[in-house]
């Protein structure tokens, strides 16, 4: 059993919303939990950005995801749920990566109706694959999951290119095939959000920057009923931002004296990667 899916289901029990900004590596999931969040979101399109510089556009592996979650697994101690995207090939894929995930600790995952290959549901070309294949997603899913607990979110795109009834319809459907939360991309309108959760079924949701969601607060959403609130792009547009800003200060100036403002110190910097205890480590392996 592990120690982070039973953590999670403890939060989920408890009255009110988690706010799970998505990491995309494990230096900003150290940043997540330093600043007290329950949870880490892996968010698929801020990791792609991340480790390949290339948009969400379904060419991150498998093989590169499980690295990046083994490597925030080991520098957090709290729960991690990840976008695993259409579950990387087939169903036997699916059912593999389900497995190695959950034999791993990680406490959750969330698996889309998207066509292969899958892209950012932002952007416009975003295709759903019908039911009957999403089902054999979801079986590989539950087929593989040992913990009860393990908690499985399943995600349709089917309202952009199908309509938010679709979407409410496939939603529900996935919920009968046993998942245990569910998540409808890119909503349009409060009304939409509220129609999802006066459903009864478990529902989160993401909020992004520029679109229908981006002003709702965490109290508005929890009055709503949503038991999961993920910021999939923050972390990583904000870093982009401020790198910019450095590198932009940099070339038209020629120092950074102006970047001095939005950068950590070297103190800072230090505490968060954990410089002391590993000194205090080499000293006391070398006594």
């Amino acid at each position: 059993m592990s120690i982070q899916t039973d953590r999670l289901k403890e939060l989920l029990e408890e009255k009110r919303i988690l706010t799970a900004p998505a990491a995309f590596d494990a230096l900003s999931a150290k940043l997540i939990q330093k600043n007290n969040f329950d949870i880490v979101w892996v968010s698929g399109a801020s990791l792609t950005n991340a480790f390949l510089g290339n948009a969400d556009v379904g060419m991150i592996s498998y093989g590169e995801v499980k690295g990046v979650v083994h490597n925030i697994m080991t520098a957090v101690d709290m729960p991690i749920i990840i976008d695993v995207d259409t579950g990387y090939g087939g169903v036997l894929n699916t059912y593999r990566m389900t497995k190695e995930f959950e034999t791993m600790g990680v406490a959750g995952i969330q698996i889309e109706d998207q066509s292969f290959p899958k892209r950012c549901a932002y952007f416009s070309g975003v295709n759903v694959v019908d039911v009957k294949e999403m089902a054999s997603r979801l079986n590989a899913v539950l087929k593989a999951r040992e913990n009860k607990d393990f908690l499985i979110i399943a995600r349709t795109d089917a309202g952009k290119s199908l309509g938010f009834k679709e979407a409410m319809r496939r939603a529900k459907l996935y919920y009968e095939m046993g998942a245990d939360m569910l998540f409808i991309s890119a909503p349009e309108s409060e009304e939409e959000l509220n129609e999802m959760v006066k459903s009864g079924i478990p529902f989160c949701t993401a909020i992004v920057e520029g679109t229908a969601t981006e002003n709702l607060n965490m109290l508005e959403l929890e009055k709503m009923g949503f038991k999961i609130a993920k910021y999939p792009q923050t972390l990583i547009r904000a870093s982009m931002k401020g790198m910019e800003n450095a590198l932009k200060d940099l070339k038209d100036t020629g120092t950074v004296s102006e970047t001095k403002g939005f950068v950590v110190t070297s103190k800072q910097r230090n505490e968060l990667t954990d410089l002391s205890m590993f000194t205090n480590l080499e000293k006391e392996f070398n006594e």
